[in-house]
């Protein structure tokens, strides 16, 4: 696919994308899920990782096939690659290997039965076999190429989002997905390090893994929807076994499985001990000690366990300092609505928890000045939560998310989160502009209808030009409006509080002003 042809495939995605988000009628957002369906249901690469981002834990949805398969490779359009790596003949590692059924964005898996004949540790052993796409290096390195050159737009423009950190971590993702070494040593580490009753990592044969193909044990099982359907003493094991890996893994080890979709599951069903295996060990999230500390130390605030400084600890996690300022009196309360599982003692029941609605209640527009706070890497672990709810929402059952808390990590951590405190060069390192003002308020006032009103940093002040949309900026400009000299008379003389912007355009009267 061309570089023209890449670029119209994503733009055609990203518009599908806003019509299903902001679509207020059903037949509407239908057309459009079926329409994104069938774009990126035969794409490898960005485009079907976009799909099994919008498919999300839904086993059952309109997006559900874009977490099964593309179309795979041929067999016989595989095996060279298969001799190249191992560099030997076919059949002297295997005996057999199936056609693929399972063709994933970066790669597709093959069934395979090790040789009995070759000297093999595990003789006859039944394998996963996992192969990189040969192409997809360098579709990979176009749409990321592309990415990078989408432009601001919305409230990514309007809240100063770090569009180039999210890019980067993006890129960096990828391309970690892209190393099979890489995902056999994370899934080696995962192997020993973790310790979760009824939780199967799949056993790796590195000796015969390369840069581009992954060995390991083949485990059958089932996926998440027919779990679903079992009794709810397994459900509810299954369920906590879900959680607990996630909070031993964040918390304990640090890494993450961070892509939570139907497609790198699977469920062995017993009685009395079920199991969920975890695969595709590629996108790892790692998080360093002091920002997962900092999250478990605004659970244990709202836990009642020591006390709530949400401030320090959203900073730890690595939000920005200054961009918290204007809402900082409203992190306590946000705080407990982010994390309101864990303030019951009880099990609880997600489907009551209205989070989107308490958080539009709590800050209005001034929700995407929160989220433009954050640091780039973070959607990765918001995506990980909304798995894990979206999972036990599947299976259909509830837990007490305390309990599972303080049953799967140490009392040494447990402990450390209480004693955590943020380090204040993490606030002092945070340039600071000349002058008193704090805050950047804006607002907007339409006939018949309540204004509209926003508050953001101080600082933002200094780029007025690009927080209005683009086609705003000519009329302005024949208000005799200069939005630069504005700005470089701030930066000269600092941000005092004074009225910036004073205008009526088109029956909307816009007041900007500095407090």
């Amino acid at each position: 696919m061309n570089i023209i042809k890449r670029t119209i495939y994503l733009l055609h995605s990203a518009f599908l994308l806003r019509k299903i988000r902001r679509s207020k009628k059903d037949e509407t957002r239908q057309a459009a899920q079926q329409r994104l369906t069938e774009l990126l249901a035969d794409r490898r690469g960005i485009g079907m990782k976009i799909g099994q981002a919008m498919a999300g834990m839904n086993d059952q949805g309109a997006l559900t096939q874009l977490t099964r398969s593309a179309r795979a490779w041929p067999l016989k359009d595989i095996i060279p690659v298969l001799e190249e790596q191992w560099q030997q003949p076919l059949e002297s590692v295997l005996d057999d290997i199936d056609e693929s059924f399972s063709a994933a964005s970066l790669g597709q898996v093959h069934k395979g039965r090790l040789s009995t004949d070759a000297g093999q540790q595990t003789p006859g052993r039944t394998v996963a076999i996992k192969v990189q796409y040969p192409d997809i290096r360098q579709a990979i390195a176009s749409e990321l190429s592309i990415a990078g050159m989408l432009p601001k737009a919305g409230p990514v423009k309007r809240w100063d989002f770090d569009l180039d950190g999210y890019h980067a971590t993006l890129s960096e993702t990828l391309l970690d997905e892209l190393n099979y070494l890489h995902e056999m040593q994370q899934q080696n580490y995962f192997y020993h390090a973790i310790d979760v009753p009824g939780l199967r990592v799949p056993r790796i044969y590195p000796e015969l893994s390369t840069g581009q193909i992954l060995v390991q044990e083949w485990i059958d099982g089932k996926r998440l929807a027919e779990a679903a359907t079992w009794p709810v003493q397994v459900r509810r094991k299954l369920a906590e076994t879900i959680m607990q890996t996630l909070w031993q893994s964040l918390f304990e080890l640090g890494l993450v499985h961070g892509d939570p979709h139907p497609g790198n599951l699977l469920f062995c069903y017993d009685e009395i001990s079920p199991q969920m295996v975890l695969l595709d060990y590629g996108c790892m999230v790692s998080i360093p000690k002091h920002r997962r500390m900092a999250l478990l130390n605004l659970i244990q605030g709202v836990r009642g366990k020591t006390g709530l400084n949400s401030f320090d600890a959203f900073v730890g996690l690595g939000f920005d300092a200054q961009k918290l300022q204007p809402i900082r009196g409203q992190l306590d309360e946000l705080a407990r609505i982010l994390f309101q599982p864990f303030v019951y003692h009880a099990p609880f029941d997600t489907r009551t928890w209205q989070l989107s609605d308490h958080v539009g209640a709590l800050f209005g527009d001034q929700r995407w000045l929160f989220r433009s706070a954050a640091p780039p890497d973070l959607f990765l672990v918001v995506r990980i939560f909304q798995g894990l709810v979206s999972q036990i929402e599947c299976l259909d059952t509830t837990l007490c998310w305390s309990d599972m808390l303080e049953q799967a990590l140490s009392r040494e951590s447990l402990d450390y989160s209480l004693r955590w405190q943020l380090d204040e060069s993490a606030i002092a390192s945070a340039p600071l502009p000349a002058g008193s003002a704090t805050t950047l308020r804006v607002q907007i006032a339409r006939p018949n209808n309540t204004p509209m009103d926003i508050s953001l940093t101080a600082a933002s002040a200094l780029e007025l030009h690009s927080l209005l949309p683009a086609d705003m900026l000519p009329r302005i400009r024949a208000l005799n409006i200069d939005l630069h000299a504005i700005s470089r008379q701030l930066q000269e003389n600092g941000l005092e509080p004074q009225t910036l912007l004073d205008f009526t355009l088109e029956e909307r009267h816009y007041r900007v002003w500095l407090e």
